[in-house]
This record gives structure tokens, sequence and C-alpha cells, in this order.
């Protein structure tokens, strides 16, 4: 896959994670918990694939890539077991502060998505400049 057409990819989830966020406002708890289980799913499937591609990055990277998978995996699987705990309470107060809390839980990862794409955008101009060097001295040099 091209960079361009990874960033098309990136863009169309991205559209995808708004079209979800509108629909659920006129769905069912049940729908949501329904389509939040195949998200998650998805998104540990993704996990494994950019887990093995993050491998290859730098080392740096590669440990706040794993540092945040496993808070945010941590966070979210607390975040469920309090959200279901208090839905079997009815404790109208309590399920605002879980709502209010798993709002900040995706602004967290909306945050580090949104840097991720930052990161990405300096990488794929350093890949077009180094490409673009690159391409230039093979055409400086004589044929050989």
């Amino acid at each position: 896959m091209t960079v361009s057409e990874q960033i098309d990819a990136l863009q169309a989830k991205v559209a995808d994670l708004k079209s979800s966020l509108d629909a659920s406002r006129h769905e069912t708890n049940e729908q949501i918990k329904a389509r939040a289980a195949t998200a998650r799913a998805k998104a540990e499937a993704a996990q494994h694939t950019v887990h093995g591609k993050a491998g290859q990055a730098a080392d740096h990277a590669h440990t706040q890539w794993q540092s945040f998978k496993a808070d945010t995996s941590a966070k979210m699987a607390e975040l469920r077991g309090r959200i279901e705990r208090q839905r079997d309470e009815r404790d109208a107060k309590a399920a605002e502060t879980d709502a209010e809390a798993a709002e900040d839980d995706a602004a967290d990862a909306l945050d580090y998505a949104a840097w991720a794409t930052d990161q990405a955008e300096a990488a794929v101009l350093d890949a077009a400049d180094a490409r673009a060097w690159a391409d230039a001295r093979a055409a400086a040099s004589p044929p050989g």
C-alpha cells in the first residue's frame, strides 16, 4: 500500500468514526454495545497488525505505543466493568460520571490519534524528501 493510499484509508476511517458517532445518537444501548464490541474486535485485530510493524520502528516510538495500548486497554476494561456495575445498580449519578470518563478516554485516544497523524505527516514528508534527493542523485550520476 502506498503512502497516499494509507492516508486515504486513514481519512476514510475518520469519516467512518464520525458517522458511527452520529449513528449512535439514534440507537439503543444494546445496539451501541454490539457496535462497540465489534469496534473493539477490529481495534484488537489492527493492534496485532500495528504491533508487527511497530517492532520494526524506532524503540522510543515502540515503547510509547506499547505503553499507550496497555494503558488504554486497562482503562477501557476498567471503564466497561464500572459501567456494567453501575447499570446493574441503576445509579444515574455514577452512570453520568462513567459517561464523562468514557468521553475523556475517547478524547485522549483522539488526541493520541492526532499526535500520531502529525508524526505520520512528518515521516511522510521526510520520506518524500529522501526519495526526491535519491532520485536527483541517481539522475545526476553517470550510468554505471
